[in-house]
């Protein structure tokens, strides 16, 4: 049976909107910048084609953008600030308002990577960067792949710790094994013969005593609503994507993940430490 709609068309024919990607790219134009930016740009519309460019010249405009339009991807050349302190305190307020991959060009490499890992070590597997003379393949490469994972690309944390998580589909309550965890998602392992489907909707309750922590807000736990993005081929590994998280939420996550990290570095220094006087013996 045909179905048409008000305004005589049939609605098997009518496609949802596909939703528009952005790549954000902030510069300062200066006219022995100029063949470099013209590059770049030639590069970014060669690799992702796909996406609409939005340029800025001015870094409060490009915070802006990044609340209302559909940033996946944001490039900040070394021409912004001429300074690649200020440049990574600049993706750090990037990154409050949307968890997306950022490429940098570098003024200094050394001075980049030593900011960033002290600021944004959390994020390195999302991010990039190039040094001059700017690679058009090079850029072309990068860019292609980030386009392609995107979604799928934060450094995990393996966690083993038992948690409880409540299906919004079914009301129904399960304590699972929280394998690892991320900025953008996180890793369960069933215990009992549970099938989960994807793109369910779920909510994880953290027990924030195992981090010594107690928040005014959360208390003992902290809450996390999850949506079912990969199901292992036995059915156990359920990997999830964080959705809805608030400010507040994401801070909280990121001072458990710091805390995972230093107890990661502690085991292995101590590991180093044992090698080293194995070897001395």
């Amino acid at each position: 049976m045909e179905v048409f709609d008000a305004e005589g068309k049939s609605i098997f024919d009518v496609q949802p909107k596909k939703k528009k990607k952005y790549i954000l790219f902030l510069f300062s134009l200066k006219k022995e910048d100029e063949t470099r930016i013209r590059t770049i740009e030639k590069a970014i519309q060669t690799a992702v084609s796909d996406f609409i460019m939005i340029r800025f010249e001015d870094p409060n405009e490009g915070l802006k953008a990044l609340l209302v339009k559909n940033i996946e991807i944001v490039f900040i050349d070394s021409s912004l600030f001429n300074d690649d302190k200020t440049s990574i305190d600049f993706a750090v307020e990037c990154k409050k308002r949307k968890k997306c991959p950022i490429f940098f060009i570098a003024k200094d490499d050394k001075a980049l990577i030593q900011e960033y890992r002290e600021k944004l070590y959390l994020y390195e597997e999302f991010d990039d960067y190039f040094h001059e003379p700017i690679d058009f393949v090079e850029i072309c490469k990068k860019l292609k792949r980030a386009a392609a994972t995107l979604g799928r690309r934060a450094r995990r944390f393996s966690i083993g710790l038992p948690i409880k998580i409540f299906r919004l589909n079914s009301n129904e309550e399960l304590i699972v094994m929280l394998s690892d965890i991320s900025l953008v998602g996180f890793g369960i392992i069933l215990k009992d013969d549970e099938i989960f489907r994807k793109n369910e909707q779920v909510k994880i309750t953290v027990p924030l005593a195992e981090f010594k922590i107690f928040h005014p807000q959360y208390g003992e736990f902290l809450p996390i609503s999850g949506k079912v993005r990969r199901i292992s081929i036995d059915g156990k590994r359920v990997g999830c994507s964080i959705e809805h998280i608030t400010q507040m939420q994401l801070e909280l996550l990121m001072n458990i993940l710091e805390l995972v990290t230093r107890r990661m570095n502690m085991i292995r220094i101590a590991q180093k430490q044992t090698i080293i006087n194995v070897g001395e013996n």
